[in-house]
């Protein structure tokens, strides 16, 4: 290339920036005003023109003046509580605007059931979460919610990645039940229950993750509406006793598009350290008391049983699509390690979703198909495994001046006789597999104008495996595999369908009004829960003065165990049925009066013959008061909406199937054994339920909310009463002629404290305030049935809780603990005991704020419950003062007491602690790197803490904990017995997109 050349098309170039630049220099000047849908002015709307960096905001009259380039085209206005709108520009240099409430005031689509509706026409109590609001970091869906749903609790049962949890809408509803509520994903209810077999070693414990949703990739919901009361409720009927939460998957937004992200995770030790003595303080103790079992180190052996490995979570998703159909698949890999030694969750996701239309749009075909497979091995902790057995106990009770690990052996000549814990963790294992397949297949055809016929089937099936082993190598667990060694193998599967036939026709009679009317029937089955299993002891290899060979577990070769202890199978209970007929009718007036009621006769073969059915009703009524002529002079208020709701739920989830019919089982010998016999007359439990809401929003709708005022009562309680004859031991369900309350308020408040074009700051919260009562006159002052099992060495066979009238569910029935007498023996008021606190919480507080500076971002969500009580039952059996004379640790709570050494271990007030706490659950910050390059779109970087820090003065690892100490059934609430601890955690993240 000749330099005359070059220097021509340099010239040129150079011509083109100046002309450029000249072009983008010129520019004009507009201005106008902005104001609502009433005429009232705005102030602090934002007015850019796109393409440009021009931006102002408008002034206390909603007026603003702006420069834009002179090839700007379109000015975009947005403000807080409005729909972002986009204005032409043209010729024009004056504006006046007016702004429509955003959807989050009016016009935000939420999911009903069967169907969806506008915020404005919705006459029940529904709170709807985004994606946009959703917790970074969040590893399962129910976490999604934490904090963000007023009347929602949700807690971790388990600090296990995997672990439980427990959801609560409202208050405890039901004796037997869970009070979880009915899962619904894309109009398919799902079974709630968990596929894994529990692990019958004895002197381990059954550990089994029951997390419902645990199938799901929480990066596939683009939405989740929560059905409050009744009157939104009813239309599920038998199934809404507890509420509903409508889980809606994303479906992709038609445009071609690649969705990644990864996630690096590591743990920044435990939320909260155990509540026990450092060895210092340990010698400190044992001089006190006159004990030599100093044995001259200095170590932390809880500190050994933990680990450090990094987590990681690998997401793609593509979608895309056209005029008349979108599509997303979307694909997950995690590998989430424990902070406890050899326990963690490996898992796949894969979902593909899609919707077309088809005749000129009057054919619709949607369809969902998730598969996930996760392996969970589980760390031998548990809450029955007596007070030996558990990692979590054998590590608290670990002398901290004795050593673990001497000459490369695991010590287990412990004089004390206590189990070693890295031999625990060396010697046992527990590996669960589990693979979950659900399909959903929707067909939608406009029959005529306004009709519409929607077709539905779902289909679901998990199977799961689970193998164990104890080693012969352990010694101390108390059971009779110590030296010996066992082994298990089991399995268990569980499917489900549902078919559902809608009709719905809706029409505008009027320019005020308008109706829809939906009718359905719908089919639900369950195969229930069957599980086989074969456990086998008395092991040749793996065990003292046999061979070694660590590379095969037990389960691996169960022919080498003791053939004569084998063990299989269970009765496989008898499948689950539910016919239901229901219907809705919606009608609006003038878009300020809404009307609906609904009505469902539901059909189940759990119940009695002679009550298979029961209907549920529902009406409620909105009214929207700020378009009533009366206050069109009201400026303040943007928003202001009446809610009243009545009706009724049914409850079937305590009930297991075949329970209202007689059911025996093999008893060995060829005998049988009666479990249960029939009880023809059985039916529903029934909630009635009556609310009450006001929804506001005022100051241009940077102040919204709303307050709901709720009054449920359950009739006909279920409960499994025990026979004496003919047969001991067997149950017959019934329905008590009592009744369960539940009455409160809620309060839910949004600000947006700024709002411009550099810097927002939005704070939301919501508190619950709500009082449960079991009432049955006939009891007089004792107890219905006793719960809560205390467990743990001197106390077996202790229960902390009752079922008793006039008292919350699950109230804490203990012996008043006085202090100590001169001889330092536990004092109580008496022998008997009394009701003493309740384990509901009275509030549930959730807040969360976010801030935005340009590309920065900060989300931070902090949450609690207060007025509830948690019995610190390893404080009871693991830590207490007796153990030290015994060369155990003790709990730094027992140190300047002027208890005897003497005291015997008892359940009583001592141990019952207060269970308030406020948790920083997760924070965000994160930064829009936004486009790089013309391919990669969107791109952010983030880094997430979760479960932070706690304030409490509860002493155990969490005091957002729950675990299962049932009784024949009856669950427990606030029992906390060494269970997994809380971790917390520290995730960096990448996102981005690729167009």
């Amino acid at each position: 290339m000749t330099i005359t050349r070059l220097l021509r098309q340099f010239t040129l170039l150079l011509l083109c920036v100046i002309l450029t630049q000249i072009a983008f220099s010129q520019t004009k000047t507009v201005s106008g005003k902005i104001s609502d849908d009433k005429g009232n002015p705005i102030q602090g709307a934002t007015v850019s023109a796109r393409g440009s960096k021009a931006g102002t905001s408008t002034d206390a009259s909603g007026a603003f003046k702006l420069n834009v380039p002179a090839t700007a085209k379109t000015l975009v206005i947005t403000s807080v509580g409005f729909t972002q709108q986009e204005i032409s520009i043209g010729d024009k240099e004056s504006f006046e605007i007016s702004l429509v409430p955003s959807s989050q005031a009016l016009t935000d689509i939420v999911v009903i059931g069967y169907s969806t509706a506008q915020r404005k026409d919705v006459t029940g109590s529904v709170a709807s979460v985004k994606a946009k609001d959703f917790d970074k970091g969040a590893t399962a869906p129910e976490e999604l919610l934490i904090g963000k749903v007023a009347g929602l609790q949700v807690a971790n049962n388990s600090g296990q990645p995997g672990g439980t949890t427990i959801t609560k809408i409202r208050g405890n509803n039901s004796i037997v039940s869970g009070n979880n509520p009915l899962y619904v994903i894309d109009g398919i209810p799902i079974d709630a229950t968990s596929p894994l077999p529990p692990n019958l070693i004895t002197g381990i414990g059954s550990s089994v993750s029951n997390n419902p949703l645990l199938f799901l990739n929480p990066g596939d919901i683009s939405q989740i509406d929560v059905l409050k009361d009744a009157s939104s409720a009813a239309i599920y009927g038998a199934r809404g006793e507890n509420g509903v939460v409508l889980i809606t998957l994303n479906k992709g937004n038609g445009k071609m598009n690649i969705d990644a992200g990864v996630t690096l995770g590591t743990y920044a030790g435990l939320m909260k350290q155990p509540d026990i003595l450092s060895a210092s303080q340990y010698r400190s103790e044992l001089t006190k008391y006159g004990f030599k079992s100093d044995s001259g180190l200095t170590l932390n052996p809880f500190k050994q049983i933990l680990q450090n490995k990094p987590s990681t979570v690998y997401s793609v998703a593509l979608s895309g699509g056209g005029e008349n159909g979108k599509f997303r698949a979307s694909f997950s890999a995690s590998d989430k390690t424990g902070i406890v030694l050899k326990s963690g969750l490996q898992q796949y996701n894969a979902a593909f979703s899609g919707e077309h239309t088809f005749l000129d749009k009057k054919l619709k075909i949607n369809f969902v198909f998730i598969g996930s497979n996760y392996t969970l091995q589980s760390a031998p902790i548990s809450t029955n495994a007596g007070s030996t057995g558990n990692l979590i106990s054998a590590a608290m009770n670990w002398n901290p001046t004795l050593a673990l690990v001497e000459n490369g052996v695991y010590n287990q000549t412990n004089p004390s006789g206590q189990i070693n814990p890295l031999a625990l963790s060396a010697y046992t294992d527990d590996y669960s597999n589990v693979t979950q397949l659900m399909g959903i297949g929707g067909v939608s055809y406009k029959l005529l104008p306004g009709l519409t016929y929607n077709f539905l089937y779902g289909i679901s099936s998990a199977v799961a495996t689970r193998n164990a082993q104890l080693q012969g190598y352990i010694a101390a667990t108390g059971s009779s595999f110590d030296g010996k060694g066992a082994g298990q193998t089991s399995y268990g599967n569980l499917s489900t369908q549902t078919i559902t036939h809608t009709l719905t026709y809706e029409k505008k009679l009027t320019n005020g009004l308008n109706f829809r009317i939906l009718g359905g029937y719908e089919y639900y089955e369950t195969s229930n829960l069957n599980y086989k299993y074969t456990t086998v002891f008395g092991f040749n290899f793996n065990a003292p003065g046999k061979p070694a060979y660590p590379n095969i577990a037990y389960y691996n070769d169960m022919g080498a165990g003791t053939q004569g202890n084998l063990a299989t199978g269970n009765q496989a209970p008898p499948k689950s049925e539910l016919q239901s007929f229901f219907g809705r009718a919606e009608v609006g007036f003038n878009d300020k009066y809404h009307f609906t009621a609904t009505v469902r006769d539901d059909g189940s073969t759990k119940f009695g013959v002679n009550n298979r059915y029961a209907i549920f009703p529902s009406f409620g009524f909105g009214w929207d008061i700020l378009h009533e002529n009366f206050m069109k002079k009201v400026s303040l208020l943007n928003t202001l909406g009446l809610r009243l709701g009545w009706g009724q739920v049914g409850g079937q989830d305590g009930l297991a199937a075949g329970y209202s019919q007689q059911l025996a089982v093999p008893s060995g010998g060829g005998g049988l054994s009666v479990q249960h016999y029939a009880q023809p007359g059985l039916k529903w439990e029934t909630l009635t339920s009556a609310n009450g809401g006001i929804d506001y929003g005022f100051l241009n709708n940077r102040v919204y909310g709303y307050l709901d005022v709720f009054s449920k009562k359950t009739t006909n309680p279920l409960f499994p009463g025990t026979l004496s004859v003919p047969s001991q031991g067997a149950t017959i369900w019934q329905n008590l002629p009592g009744y369960i309350t539940n009455k409160g308020f809620e309060f839910s408040i949004g600000v947006a404290i700024i709002r411009n074009a550099n810097f927002t700051w939005n704070i939301n919260a919501n508190v619950e305030y709500v009082k449960n009562k079991f009432v049955y006159p006939a009891l007089g002052t004792s107890p219905l049935v006793l719960t809560g099992g205390v467990n743990g060495q001197g106390v077996s066979s202790a229960f902390a809780q009752a079922i008793a009238n006039n008292q919350p569910i699950d109230v804490f029935y203990l012996r008043q603990f006085q202090g100590f007498d001169q001889n330092g023996i536990a004092k109580v008021a008496s022998q008997a005991s009394t009701y003493v606190g309740d384990p509901n919480p009275h509030v549930i507080l959730g807040v969360n704020t976010d801030l935005t500076y340009k590309k920065l971002s900060l989300q931070i969500n902090t949450h609690g419950t207060f007025g509830n009580k948690i019995f610190n039952n390893t404080l009871v059996s693991v830590t207490n003062l007796g153990n030290i004379a015994n060369g155990k640790n003790i709990s730094k709570t027992l140190i300047g007491t002027q208890e005897s050494l003497a005291n015997p271990v008892s359940a009583s007030t001592r141990f019952l602690q207060s269970g308030n706490y406020v948790k920083l659950g997760n924070a965000t910050l994160s930064y829009n790197l936004g486009s790089l390059g013309n391919v990669i779109k969107g791109s952010r970087i983030f880094i997430t803490g979760s479960n932070l820090f706690e304030i409490t003065k509860y002493t155990g690892f969490d005091a957002e904990v729950n675990q299962d100490h049932n009784n024949n059934g009856i669950p427990s609430l606030g029992m906390d017995y060494i269970g997994y601890p809380t971790s917390r955690s520290i995730t960096f993240g990448l996102t981005f997109s690729l167009y």
